[in-house]
């Protein structure tokens, strides 16, 4: 049986399409940023290898993000897990020089619609250290209520206090 990919996805100025090789020099640069590692686990990848390994990863709830005009990599976002059907724990990371432009709201925004549309979903959450101001700020903007916050909790492999978010679609 051949294996899904995330279908593509077009907004405004974006293109959402599976993870494709030649994203791999910015995800590179991406995942080797002191700023954009700092929330994002315990040994979140760094080398060609691992980069080639998501690339290969590829699912039908991945997406590379991309500049509609060039295609260059700027990001990504998942829905990493979904439970029976009806929860999806939704995800993001964008290049350091591209935060603040919008597109990290464009690009979650085109997710959650398609997590309703096509997914069929009915509820998505999000998991952030409760220390990442920004992450929290964009997903109370797109309408995600804070449930809680667990100290001490488990986060992508390390111990963080944990802001867990939920919404419905």
């Amino acid at each position: 049986m051949e294996k899904k990919e995330a279908p593509i996805i077009q907004t405004e100025r974006l293109t959402l399409r599976p993870r494709a090789e030649k994203d791999i020099p910015n995800m590179m640069k991406m995942m080797n940023n002191d700023e954009v590692r700092e929330f994002l686990g315990l040994n979140p990848p760094r080398d060609e290898h691992s980069m080639l390994e998501m690339v290969r990863n590829r699912t039908e709830t991945k997406w590379t993000v991309a500049l509609k005009d060039t295609d260059e990599f700027i990001g990504d976002v998942m829905i990493p897990e979904i439970a029976e059907g009806y929860l999806g724990g939704i995800g993001y990371r964008f290049m350091r020089e591209h935060w603040g432009g919008g597109y990290a709201y464009e690009a979650v925004s085109a997710v959650i619609e398609h997590s309703k549309s096509t997914l069929h979903l009915t509820r998505l959450f999000a998991t952030i250290d409760d220390k990442n101001i920004p992450s929290k700020k964009l997903i109370e903007k797109l309408g995600f209520t804070l449930v809680a916050v667990l100290p001490e909790s488990h986060l992508h492999g390390r111990v963080a206090d944990v802001a867990y978010y939920s919404r419905i679609v």
